[in-house]
């Protein structure tokens, strides 16, 4: 997503005292334990990899979590962390992969005193601000989008920190009906959420994105529909789940 540069309306929004959001997104009976194989495009360089993710219930200091580990083929692994109930990111951390040892890429963490932290290698972000409230990961999207209220609602907005902005956006997702799809792992009857950027910032940035996760549930993931720097739209999509 393209940088965008309107610094004098985050600093207006931001100036307005607000209560706290409910949050958007909601645990409606996700398993406790839950394993992907997924088709997983890297870029125009590498192309597509096989990415392992597995999902588990964590315990700490009396609070439930899940804990997501991704490998994206030999190239990346993710860490994320999400509260159980709302989805929302506690801690993130992206490695490359790719070489003798692991480099920290990009990492994001909810801290004690209210704020966040935001760290981003190559774009030389280390940004430490207010939590802004339902801050999702996206590469938790998998997990997390699955908790849409599907038929309950059009529309929900989120809170994303994006490396190609510098700064925290606010996406929303909007749901599209349900489809038929053909994935490797076989045909879902899937819910079609379109995400893009929200508000007067999505008209800097217009890019959207398709997602879709089954009707049945627990609702779990089955593809991720993008376009890429090319201008062609390729899939993200499962190759097997257990659970």
């Amino acid at each position: 997503m393209r940088k965008i540069c309107v610094l004098g309306l985050l600093l207006l929004g931001a100036a307005i005292a607000r209560p706290p959001a409910l949050p958007p997104l909601n645990n409606n009976g996700y398993p406790e334990r839950i394993q992907y194989v997924v088709k997983d495009y890297i870029n125009k360089e590498v192309g597509f990899v096989t990415a392992n993710i597995s999902v588990e219930t964590v315990t700490a200091q009396g609070r439930k979590y899940l804990h997501l580990e991704s490998l994206e083929g030999r190239y990346f692994r993710n860490s994320v962390t999400l509260d159980y109930m709302s989805f929302q990111t506690v801690a993130e951390e992206r490695h490359d992969i790719w070489g003798r040892s692991a480099k920290l890429l990009e990492s994001y963490q909810q801290l004690p005193d209210g704020k966040v932290r935001f760290f981003h290698e190559a774009k030389n972000i280390n940004l430490t601000a207010d939590n802004p409230g339902n801050v999702y990961s996206r590469y938790a999207f998998l997990v997390s989008l699955s908790g849409f209220p599907f038929e309950q609602k059009d529309k929900i907005v989120m809170n994303v920190y994006m490396f190609e902005y510098g700064n925290v956006l606010p996406l929303r997702a909007v749901y599209q009906g349900k489809e038929k799809v053909q994935a490797p792992a076989g045909e879902f009857e899937c819910y079609k959420l379109e995400l893009a950027v929200d508000g007067v910032l999505g008209l800097f940035a217009p890019d959207k994105y398709y997602l879709y996760y089954t009707v049945a549930a627990p609702h779990h993931f089955v593809r991720f529909y993008q376009k890429v720097d090319d201008g062609s739209w390729l899939a993200n999509e499962l190759i097997k789940v257990s659970f």
